[in-house]
């Protein structure tokens, strides 16, 4: 059996292009994933970064499914061996789905505010394990203690938090049915840096105990650097660069990786911040 969980080869995703009018008709496509290869292995972390637009959460949502795929495979080892997401229904994905999760960016619009902490950290159960409804509160409690939440948070509804707090419930309830790949799309860049670093060390803690497999979008390398092992650099839509984070950061390859480096601030506030003219670079 391969140590890797997950396997992407060749993957594109197109999104049409419409002239609008009378009678809208497709135009052309917009390449927003363009020849993909990569693999993530079990038990590991994995970053991917770039600019807005470049192309990271477009990816990880069509690995997911979310999206369909123009082309390729992503090949993903579940619990009854390897299956390509790409080649599966939509009714067929429904059993993998307990076995892959998300992390939202949006601690607060991702959780709906009319439901109750115990609504929303259970609805992944209710929807995939019914039959073990009278374990579903012992669980859920379960669950938020792991991730830093008192069991009295149950009757609050999403409001009541401040974004750290919101996006345990968000972890929580991504974790409640016992994954083994976890998306984390942006998980802690709409929040406070102090927070932040609370939220990536629980990430690390819950890896370890639960042997999860991290995929993880952010455009702050600085993260990526702390948090994962191995990293992508997408640009425009194809990736540029990959490797071991530590390699990446000490001596990148392409000019794009250069420019994301260079705008990094330091934490000497005497040390000047110098990006690299982006006019200056080869960056196709």
């Amino acid at each position: 059996m391969t140590d890797n969980i997950l396997e992407v080869n060749n993957f594109s995703v197109k999104f049409p292009l419409m002239k609008r009018g009378l009678l809208s008709r497709q135009v052309g496509e917009f390449t927003a994933v363009n020849n993909v290869s990569f693999s993530v292995q079990r038990g590991s972390s994995l970053g991917i970064v770039g600019e807005s637009g470049s192309g990271k959460t477009t990816l990880v949502r069509a690995i997911l499914r979310a999206i369909d795929p123009a082309s390729g495979s992503a090949v993903f080892q579940s619990h009854t061996g390897a299956v390509d997401l790409c080649q599966l229904s939509n009714k067929a994905l429904i059993p993998l789905r307990m076995q892959m999760q998300m992390i939202f960016q949006d601690p607060f619009a991702s959780l709906n505010p009319r439901m109750k902490v115990a609504d929303i950290v259970s609805e992944p159960l209710v929807i995939h394990r019914p039959e073990q409804h009278r374990e579903h509160r012992q669980m859920v409690i379960h669950m938020l203690e792991r991730v830093g939440l008192e069991a009295d948070t149950l009757h609050r509804f999403p409001h009541a938090f401040s974004g750290g707090q919101r996006q345990r419930i968000g972890i929580a309830r991504a974790l409640i049915l016992n994954p083994s790949l976890v998306i984390c799309d942006e998980a802690v860049s709409a929040l406070d840096v102090s927070v932040q670093a609370q939220v990536l060390n629980l990430l690390v803690d819950l890896q370890q105990e639960m042997n999860l497999t991290y995929i993880f979008v952010a455009h702050d390398l600085n993260v990526v650097h702390h948090f994962c092992e191995q990293a992508l650099v997408m640009y425009h839509g194809s990736v540029v660069e990959s490797g071991p984070v530590e390699q990446i950061f000490t001596s990148p390859r392409h000019d794009y990786t250069r420019l994301l480096l260079s705008a990094i601030p330091s934490l000497d506030p005497d040390i000047k911040l110098s990006p690299l003219d982006r006019n200056s670079l080869s960056l196709e």
